[in-house]
């Protein structure tokens, strides 16, 4: 059986409890050996809820003995932690990003190497696996642009929170949501990324981050641009591939972003058609929700995977992005060091 620890019970950290559970009850042999979370009635009620233990300290999730110790906390305690349990000799699930800089994360990679994985979740929603896999198997021909875009408007009262503390969070919306899209950014550019241009904005939180921000990123044989935002106030994912051959659009996450579909286009379709949308196919249309769960099963079951990719973000991987975000930072003149 594989034995998991959870450390951190808020929104992160309840989804990981979740996929545990769901992948149980789907009959995989794995069990929640024990949860830990500062707050003593948050991981009371976890405990209750996922039917295990309520442990008192980091030194009693390291006495598990846990096969994985996924960590759900916030950005300038994650780090702490994870070390924690790391020079224990323990394997840990590190929720995105790995540190707040590149110092941390150079830290991280060292002390972890192939015991440390990052929970990057954006990799393993369908939509995405689907436009990925026909980027690098040359279905829409040679790249041209790729596109992202990505943004929520928080909540009221957020800016009092640690998710908008610079200090806390290690910078705004590049590092969180930001890092998910760097990620991709790397997978689909095989000869790397360097930023060559873009702007920042802040203004409406006012706690010291950069509230949105768009970049140009040189991929060599082409062009990527992104789009990041904490101050956008419809909930966005698009991701908007044109290639010689044809382009691809993926739109939605879940939840208030609605659902993640996959949307196909030919060169030139609309002259076999009556207009260009009934040329396109929608090959993916998911309501997004078990992401985490399919994240966790290439986690804990690698062996079982039917494809190099997905695949769990490796330290390596995870270590790359920050890299990407160092450089990114440089660019814009943004704070690089936490």
């Amino acid at each position: 059986m594989k034995r998991v620890a959870v450390i951190g019970a808020g929104l992160i950290g309840k989804e990981r409890l979740d996929a545990v559970a769901a992948l149980r009850r789907a009959g995989r042999d794995v069990g929640l050996v024990g949860i830990f979370d500062a707050d003593l009635v948050t991981c009371q009620a976890a405990a209750e809820k996922y039917a295990t233990t309520a442990l008192s300290s980091v030194e009693a999730v390291i006495a598990t003995r846990a096969d994985w110790t996924m960590i759900a906390l916030p950005h300038d305690i994650a780090v702490t932690v994870a070390e924690q349990v790391l020079r224990s000799g323990g394997r840990v699930l590190l929720e995105k990003p790995m540190g707040r800089d590149l110092v941390e994360a150079q830290r991280l990679l060292e002390l972890g190497g192939d015991r440390l994985k990052i929970g990057f979740n954006y990799r393993f929603y369908r939509g995405i696996e689907k436009a990925v896999a026909d980027v690098q198997s040359g279905r829409l021909g040679k790249i041209v642009s790729i596109e992202f875009e990505l943004g929520h408007g928080c909540a009221p009262g957020q800016e009092k929170t640690w998710k908008l503390n610079a200090e806390r969070a290690g910078g705004g919306c590049l590092i969180d949501p930001g890092v998910h899209l760097l990620d991709l950014c790397l997978r689909l550019a095989p000869d790397g990324l360097k930023p060559i241009g873009g702007a920042s904005w802040s203004g409406f939180w006012n706690t010291g981050i950069e509230e949105e921000v768009s970049l140009i990123l040189d991929a060599g044989a082409f062009c990527m641009k992104v789009r990041v935002s904490v101050v956008a106030w419809r909930s966005t994912f698009h991701m908007r591939i044109n290639g010689t051959e044809g382009y691809a659009t993926v739109s939605g996450r879940n939840r208030s972003y609605g659902p993640q579909t996959y949307v196909v286009g030919k060169r030139w379709g609309w002259r076999d058609a009556p207009s260009q949308v009934a040329s396109e196919v929608m090959e993916v249309n998911d309501d997004g929700l078990d992401v985490f769960e399919r994240e966790t099963e290439a986690l804990l079951f690698p062996e079982d995977s039917r494809s190099a990719w997905p695949a769990i973000a490796t330290a390596a991987e995870g270590f790359a992005v920050m890299k990407l975000l160092d450089d990114v930072r440089a660019t814009l003149n943004l704070r690089r060091g936490y």
